[in-house]
């Protein structure tokens, strides 16, 4: 009963804090909100000194809660910067770049293993179990509840990977066709955008995202390696590589991208075919485990009860 009353206590304070940390982030951006819209209003020196000086409160106040003011690093991640950051990276190729992702990925991590130790607690007492029992079943919630956030988000990961995979052919050659007719490259980006909005809207989203990147300013190299980070995936690491390596030699753009188009097709050949030679040894267990066993229990079976009966009439009776 007072391990029970004591995780209560423990879930009710950390949910708390949480909730004090998000009303405190967003009364401070309200507050700048409001203070933004009277200096638009009224222009004086008075004015910008109160805005200068609210600023500097609440900036104090942001720095004793994290590190940035726009929220994206905080207390947790001066802790553990490493897995932080590693953490921050698995939401961006899985499609998770809000503002407020980060922030719900690291509650959820650090409040369901608190709540499935509790609920574990609680149905144990509910139906009555023994204390070793009990204490088996709030260990298996409890790294049930650590493993399964990173485990949904990268399942999450491996299946945006592998739509971006299998549309990544179709628009290399949508690609090759929009340069070789002329239109730059920041051009066929956005056309690729346009004609995968509905077929991938995974792989339109990343082209989206680095042709905005270009046009705010950003040089093409670096969104171009934003782009492999992001999608953590293989072939468009690849093209990445080509499209930075053609653009330093000064090559040309279009024959780059037809012989990259032509390997990477066949480079799926080869996978294809590799799987299809790994089925029959996949067949083996199955076959043997399963499906000889019955069709020796069927054909050798009647076979088996004739001999029984001829040999040892009685036991047969």
């Amino acid at each position: 009963m007072i391990l029970l009353i004591s995780l209560s206590i423990f879930l009710a304070a950390a949910l708390a804090g949480f909730a004090l940390y998000l009303w405190l982030e967003t009364r401070r951006e309200s507050l700048e909100q409001r203070l933004q819209e009277a200096v638009s209003k009224e222009s004086g020196t008075r004015t910008e000194g109160l805005l200068e000086a609210v600023r500097n409160r609440l900036g104090a106040l942001q720095g004793r809660i994290s590190a940035k003011p726009t929220g994206e690093t905080d207390l947790l991640e001066r802790l553990s910067g490493k897995e932080l950051t590693g953490a921050r990276l698995l939401l961006h190729q899985a499609g998770y770049r809000g503002i407020g992702a980060y922030r719900t990925y690291l509650a959820v991590r650090w409040a369901l293993p608190v709540a499935m130790v509790v609920l574990s607690i609680l149905y144990s007492k509910g139906i009555g179990l023994t204390n070793r029992s009990t204490f088996l079943l709030i260990l298996l919630c409890g790294i049930v509840g650590v493993l399964l956030p990173d485990f949904v988000l990268r399942r999450k990961i491996r299946k945006r990977q592998e739509a971006i995979t299998d549309s990544l052919p179709d628009a290399l050659d949508l690609l090759v066709v929009c340069v070789e007719a002329g239109l730059g490259l920041n051009a066929a980006f956005v056309k690729i955008t346009e004609e995968f909005k509905l077929s991938s809207p995974e792989l339109s989203e990343e082209f989206d995202v680095v042709n905005r990147e270009m046009v705010a300013g950003k040089p093409r190299q670096e969104a171009l390696r934003a782009l492999s980070d992001r999608t953590g995936v293989e072939d468009v690491q690849a093209l990445v590589a080509m499209l930075i390596q053609t653009e330093k030699l000064g090559t040309s753009l279009s024959q780059s991208l037809r012989t990259h188009s032509d390997s990477l097709r066949t480079r799926r050949r080869q996978k294809a075919e590799e799987a299809a030679a790994k089925t029959t040894i996949k067949l083996v267990f199955p076959l043997v485990f399963l499906m000889f066993p019955a069709l020796f229990i069927v054909i050798l079976g009647p076979g088996v009860l004739q001999m029984i009966n001829v040999l040892y009439p009685v036991v047969a009776k």
